[in-house]
């Protein structure tokens, strides 16, 4: 079962058992919550559209978590003012899980969350754990040894001058 319902000035569609981020609602982790401002709900033989809300119809869901959503960055500006002005902005948001749809008496129910619990390690694990820790990559390391060849007589150098003449002024 699809529902279409209102919540925070915008519209979602959520099915059972659906995780959405929602703007924020007043509650704690673990608080139910529930919408009656459904606008449509689609079975799968059936499609009801509210004029403009369905009665009768609920959301329920769970809030699973209160976060604020990422960074975003407001920019102003007004050419040839000398007027710029950067902000950021993070939106609260709640995160829910829907939980039933109902609708004239039919429901649509999430299955129960199921947490992860841990395997015990059976010997392929194991094996294969053993095999990852034991190979060990070895590298060659190089070192370059430099050689200072160093010359037993140093030579000066000797700079040549050449003089330059000029013929006009020799003539003279």
């Amino acid at each position: 079962m699809l529902a279409i319902f209102k919540t925070g000035g915008k519209q979602y569609s959520a099915k059972a058992g659906e995780i959405l981020k929602v703007e924020k609602l007043s509650g704690s982790k673990g608080d139910k919550v529930s919408f009656t401002d459904v606008l449509a709900i689609s079975d799968s033989k059936t499609n009801s559209i509210g004029e403009p809300l369905l009665k009768d119809a609920s959301v329920e869901a769970k809030i699973i978590d209160q976060i604020r959503d990422k960074k975003i960055i407001v920019f102003k500006k007004r050419k040839r003012q000398n007027y710029r002005l950067t902000q950021g902005h993070r939106q609260y948001l709640t995160v829910l899980r829907i939980e039933t749809i109902s609708f004239d008496g039919k429901k649509s129910t999430a299955p129960p969350e199921t947490k992860k619990s841990q395997k015990t390690d059976t010997k392929e694990t194991q094996k294969k754990t053993e095999t990852k820790d034991t190979k060990v990559t070895k590298k060659k390391v190089v070192t370059k040894k430099t050689i200072n060849k160093a010359s037993p007589v140093k030579k000066k150098s000797v700079k040549k001058v050449a003089k330059k003449t000029n013929k006009n002024k020799e003539d003279k």
